[in-house]
């Protein structure tokens, strides 16, 4: 007897379309032929209808049908949906069985955050790739070969004095004496020389010949190799702002990209960009091929740092994603701090750059491993995927998920309306209502404060007293226990106090810091090194607050426009540390005072710690009112 007459004999039609419609067997339709009052239409609505499939069976009630996994089928289990309802998948529910940050979770950890720590390279190598060595004037010695001077001697007759920031007399770095030289002067000694242009009758001139360099602690960097010195110095903080410019755009078109087309694919594109133009800018042949790729760098490379992110805190718990948050963060500090060591051991910048890059390659193998947001997959009415990826984290969870999970209905309309929605949303809905559009505009100053301070202080390491390599690694390595303590405090006392006091603190740290005088030096560096531990903490939980306030629907695009604000910062923070050449303590007023205001701020935003993610724009509009807010997690 044939399968499809076994179900004949038990009055089942045989489905061959489950999803569209069902058609008789060759009994039944035998029936429809002799039976005027049974036509074939009415037979496709039978009770139920068995698909010949190997994943599903389906279920027919009038003229919907539900799609469920068989094996709940074989278990003797019947769902009976209304007409308006359909499958979806409880990512929160699975995940009490596989745990907040159970043992899948852990395992696809590490090759998500590896992206971000290399990242850190990309963001902060600038430091050492345009490091600025002492250089001078290259002057034609040979003029002067015949006064047979000392090396000090010849400093004398061929670079001046001048007063620097500091009100200090020190030799000039971006002038010489020009001098109306005759023929007879080589036949005298250095003191006739001296006697004969006496300094007050000497002509200053701009460096006409070139710099020299001192190459004693770094074979080349780009501005030795291009001479970004004196005149042409703001060509360096055009092309650190281009970078930030680059972030910024990235931010927001990642960001965009993120929430269409999934977070996988998009971040592997940005890493095999990133590498390719890395690469590229190793070995640019002039200043503006190099600006020019650390604009398309800074591009990809935010997208390499909060994709993943986002996909960290997607894949966990509520209550773990403070913890995840900032573990993410950590993996930046500590390639922050190994950066010191890179830089130290390979000095020119070509060869650093390449260093910097290779880890990329590595981290494009990992698409067999990283997953797909199930949240993502979800909001886009992809179920059938997130399923998958539930039941593989379940078998390397070695747990068992009830079929509940894969079965928890949602009305057909409002999910085909959230799934029509999410094609269309953009950065204008985090705008469309009050709240929203007062959280967001109070995270986009407080992510633009937190760059703004952030890159101040970490790229004008050089500035401060003692070795550059270990101010920079210091400054990397106070990262470390401040996402540590940042962790505790997420936990105990929740997202907007801890941000509040961290700012306000570190921003009086940053303002007293360099009213100290400059014989304590150390003070200074200790106190710069507080601000920094305070803007590092408070950069890791608004990263975590903002991913909990904006709904699902527009995380991706709210954080993306949050950190293109932070971008903002980012651009600004070379030139404020400019403004030192009129006022030595100006930068870190602003960098102190703007992020006071931040602090204060923060109090108006709503409190999120362990609280149930808003999924639509009415629930991240709701998200603050009373009733709203306080609710715990549902279960």
């Amino acid at each position: 007897m044939t399968m499809r007459e076994r179900h004949c004999r038990k009055g089942l039609g045989f489905g061959r379309s489950p999803s569209q419609q069902c058609f008789p067997c060759r009994h039944h339709r035998a029936l429809a032929n002799s039976s005027s009052d049974a036509p074939v239409i009415e037979l496709a609505r039978s009770p139920i209808c068995v698909a010949m499939a190997d994943t599903v069976m389906a279920e027919v009630d009038h003229d919907v049908i539900v799609l469920y996994p068989r094996s709940e089928t074989q278990a003797g289990k019947k769902r009976h949906k209304s007409a308006s309802e359909t499958v979806v998948v409880n990512y929160d529910k699975a995940l009490e069985y596989l745990g907040g940050f159970g043992p899948w979770q852990r395992r696809v950890f590490f090759p998500v955050a590896i992206p971000i720590a290399i990242s850190a390279l990309q963001v902060m190598g600038i430091v050492f790739l345009a490091f600025e060595p002492d250089f001078q004037c290259r002057v034609p010695l040979e003029t002067f070969s015949e006064l047979n001077a000392t090396p000090a001697e010849l400093l004398n007759v061929t670079i001046p004095w001048e007063l620097n920031k500091d009100k200090e007399w020190e030799r000039s770095q971006c002038k010489r004496y020009s001098y109306n030289l005759s023929d007879t002067v080589f036949n005298t000694t250095y003191e006739e020389f001296v006697e004969a242009y006496p300094a007050a009758n000497r002509t200053q001139i701009p460096c006409d010949r070139g710099y020299q360099h001192d190459t004693s602690e770094y074979k080349s960097t780009v501005v030795t190799d291009w001479d970004l010195v004196c005149g042409d110095s703001w060509k360096v903080n055009l092309a650190e702002s281009l970078w930030m410019a680059g972030l910024m755009v990235g931010a927001v078109v990642g960001g965009h990209a993120a929430d269409r087309w999934g977070r996988k694919p998009v971040l592997l594109v940005a890493l095999a960009a990133d590498c390719v133009f890395a690469t590229a800018s190793a070995f640019s042949p002039n200043y503006i091929a190099f600006a020019a790729y650390r604009f398309l760098m800074g591009a990809f490379t935010m997208v390499t740092t909060l994709v993943p992110f986002v996909i960290g805190t997607e894949l966990v718990s509520s209550d773990k994603r403070g913890l995840v948050g900032m573990v993410i963060w950590i993996y930046w500090a500590v390639a922050y701090v190994l950066l010191a060591g890179i830089a130290y051991l390979i000095r020119p910048w070509m060869w650093l750059q390449i260093a910097m890059t290779v880890p990329f390659l590595v981290c494009i193998s990992f698409w067999w491993i990283i997953p797909e947001s199930p949240r993502w997959l979800i909001s886009r009415n992809r179920h059938e995927e997130a399923a998958a990826i539930v039941r593989k984290a379940a078998e390397v969870a070695n747990v068992t998920i009830p079929d509940e999970v894969f079965h928890d209905a949602i009305p057909l309309s409002q999910e085909q309306e959230q799934a029509k929605q999410s094609e269309t949303y953009t950065f204008i809905d985090l705008f469309k209502t009050p709240n929203l559009r007062k959280w967001s505009l109070n995270l986009f100053y407080n992510w633009m404060v937190n760059s703004l301070v952030y890159y101040g202080i970490s790229l004008n390491t050089s500035a401060l007293s003692g070795n550059v390599y270990l101010n920079f690694a210091m400054s990397g390595f106070v990262e470390i226990p401040a996402y540590l303590i940042s962790i505790y405090l997420l936990d105990k006392f929740g997202r907007r106090w801890p941000l509040c006091i961290l700012l306000v603190f570190g921003g009086v740290s940053c303002i007293v810091a360099f009213f100290i005088p400059k014989s304590l030096g150390w003070l200074t560096t200790t106190l710069a090194m507080t601000g920094k531990f305070c803007i590092t903490a408070t950069f890791g939980i608004v990263y975590v607050f903002s991913a909990e306030i904006f709904p699902t629907v527009v995380r991706q695009i709210g954080i993306g426009m949050a950190s293109m604000s932070s971008r903002v910062g980012g651009i600004v923070a070379p030139f404020v540390n400019l403004l030192d050449s009129y006022w030595a303590p100006l930068p870190y007023v602003i960098f102190g005072g703007t992020s006071i205001i931040a602090g204060l701020l923060t109090l108006l935003l709503p409190e999120t710690n362990k609280k149930q993610l808003p999924s639509t724009l009415e629930e991240g509009e709701n998200f603050g009112k009373e009733g709203i807010v306080n609710q715990e997690p549902k279960e």
